[in-house]
């Protein structure tokens, strides 16, 4: 009898440390993907890059190539609740452009943006971009990893794109990228480019600030000692981007009351513990 109660008690006992470690593990793996830095949140993602292009296109200059957005996919769905990011190589705020107001600026912002995108994909697909070079209009896929800040979700005709400036972009050692060649329509027919959908996941999850306090603290890292970064009010709406244990990293663009004197949007972007959030319902 003693020896069957033995037996149990260490079944039971390995039992216990699998389903320690299997949590463990699950939280460890969300929680590696955000990395914490003095100049703010760094995700370090896996995930399916994609961009297209198209050298048939007559508005594009005989010197361009026509790339399409840089769209990443992250592996973990939870991430912008699985919307397809778009990568920027450089610094960018479509809440306050100043680099779009005349056509100058944008013609030479657009070539810079072409030089930059042509550099990553020599840098990052050698092979791959020889390959782009033979065909007219196509698309290019990879299992990629990446490293990207300053997520912005950006809303314009009731449709929200989500950004991220890019930090690193590796291809995923052993991974073998696939070109697929598009159709090139005719002069006549509508072209719409091919361009990946955006909107897939149709939305982004939403929280009201909901606290018996009036307010939440938006903090820096996610621990109730770090600094605050903005102080929101009860019923303020926030985006979700992804989450740290308790703590939900997201994003807050505060629009000026006044736009006859002040046209500037303040962004913040930080963490909230879950407590203190109430998800939005349509």
């Amino acid at each position: 009898m003693k020896l069957k109660n033995f037996k149990f008690r260490n079944i039971f006992f390995c039992c216990f440390l699998l389903l320690v470690s299997m949590l463990s593990f699950g939280q460890n793996k969300k929680s590696d993907e955000i990395i914490l830095t003095d100049d703010g949140v760094i995700l370090d993602l896996k995930g399916t890059f994609k961009i297209n292009w198209d050298k048939s296109d007559p508005d594009v200059p005989c010197s361009g190539t026509g790339y399409g957005e840089m769209l990443f996919y992250p592996d973990n769905k939870d991430i912008v609740n699985g919307k397809a990011i778009v990568l920027r190589l450089r610094d960018f705020d479509y809440n306050n452009p100043d680099i779009y107001e005349n056509n100058e600026n944008y013609e030479k912002e657009a070539a810079k943006e072409e030089k930059i995108i042509t550099e990553t994909l020599k840098k990052n697909f050698p092979e791959e971009y020889q390959k782009m070079q033979k065909i007219r209009k196509g698309e290019l896929q990879s299992p990629v990893r990446v490293k990207i800040k300053k997520v912005t979700p950006y809303t314009e005709c009731d449709f929200t794109t989500v950004y991220a400036q890019v930090i690193e972009l590796k291809k995923i050692e052993g991974a073998k990228p696939k070109i697929t060649k598009l159709k090139v329509k005719k002069s006549d027919e509508s072209d719409d480019f091919d361009e990946p959908h955006l909107d897939e996941a149709g939305y982004l999850q939403e929280y009201r600030v909901n606290s018996n306090d009036g307010y939440a603290n938006m903090r820096e890292k996610p621990t109730k000692d770090s600094k605050v970064i903005s102080k929101l009010d009860s019923e303020t709406i926030v985006r979700y981007i992804t989450k740290y244990g308790d703590w939900y990293y997201v994003y807050y663009a505060d629009y000026p009351s006044d736009y006859k004197n002040d046209l500037t949007v303040k962004e913040y972007r930080g963490f909230i513990h879950k407590s203190q959030l109430k998800k939005r319902i349509y």
